[in-house]
């Protein structure tokens, strides 16, 4: 029996809510940075300030199944743009196009294309960071992480002899223990919005080819960003809210922990937002984005 690859308790038919790029100038739509379906980004400069900019390459989430480029989960990192900050948003592939961890190899080739390219379009190529929310902070973290490792690339692009590390990673409400999710929802006495998170059918089962988490150890310890962590990982900043019920928030909280561990205490922030639920309404406060801004400020600089 070939089984229904998409995930139950969804709408099949998302309409696209478009980024609030009006009134931005100076952008560049559907640039290639890769041969391929999927390989193209857009790019939005600051209105203000003098070239090279500093860089933040958003990664939008949506289960790994849903979700494109310039979409209004881009808001967030447009935010960011009047405190001098470049923002590109890459497609890359979905769980049913492309098998994870393609997705890795893709952000890669993004990055890399970035920094090749980065004359051409008034970027500095010093300063990159990886911002993305729920599953694109897993792909964020996951991205930096195992870069400073070797791993997880496949060669895509053609700007191979160019690096794909980047300074800072930005990671809000991310995923990071896929068979995870039931006890610690459990251990938070929070009901799921999604009832069969780590079934085969859920999200991340999809993402693992239809298998459920629980089942497939190695696959589950190769995709957690702990696994890759060293002390050459960039600086986080991990933020999540507590009222969440898509993505347990100890999930940022044990990440963190980790990060602490192997890279010092000095390179790893969390914020644990009380009230907040998952998706980016929650974190566009002032507070927040003065939080990132400073971030960014220190490791970018």
């Amino acid at each position: 029996m070939t089984m229904d690859k998409t995930p139950r308790f969804i709408d099949r038919h998302v309409p696209f809510q478009p980024a609030a790029t009006t009134g931005i100038p100076h952008q560049y739509h559907d640039v290639p940075y890769a041969p391929g379906a999927r390989h193209t980004l857009d790019i939005y400069l600051p209105n203000d300030g003098v070239t090279p900019f500093p860089v933040v390459i958003d990664v939008y989430g949506g289960g790994l199944y849903f979700g494109q480029k310039s979409s209004h989960k881009l808001n967030p990192a447009l935010q960011l743009r009047s405190a001098g900050y470049a923002i590109v948003s890459p497609d890359y592939s979905l769980s049913y196009q492309q098998p994870f961890p393609t997705q890795i190899s893709e952000l890669k080739a993004a990055i890399r294309f970035v920094r090749a390219k980065a004359a051409l379009y008034g970027l500095d190529p010093n300063r990159i960071a990886l911002m993305g929310e729920s599953s694109g902070a897993h792909l964020a973290v996951l991205t930096a992480a195992s870069e400073t490792v070797g791993q997880l690339d496949r060669g895509l692009g053609n700007h191979l002899g160019v690096s794909a590390a980047v300074s800072a990673v930005i990671a809000s409400y991310g995923p990071y223990q896929f068979d995870q999710f039931s006890a610690q929802f459990d251990l938070l006495k929070i009901t799921p919005k999604f009832r069969e998170t780590g079934q085969a059918d859920s999200f991340e089962g999809v993402m693992f080819g239809g298998h459920a988490p629980a089942q497939i150890k190695d696959q589950i310890t190769a995709a957690d960003p702990a696994h890759y962590l060293t002390a050459k990982m960039p600086p986080l900043l991990l933020t999540a809210g507590m009222a969440d019920q898509v993505v347990p928030y100890v999930q940022s909280f044990n990440l963190a922990a980790s990060a602490m561990t192997v890279m010092g205490t000095d390179q790893v922030q969390l914020h644990l937002v009380d009230g907040a639920h998952h998706g980016p309404a929650d974190f566009m406060t002032a507070d927040i984005v003065a939080e990132r801004v400073a971030f960014l400020n220190r490791w970018l600089d």
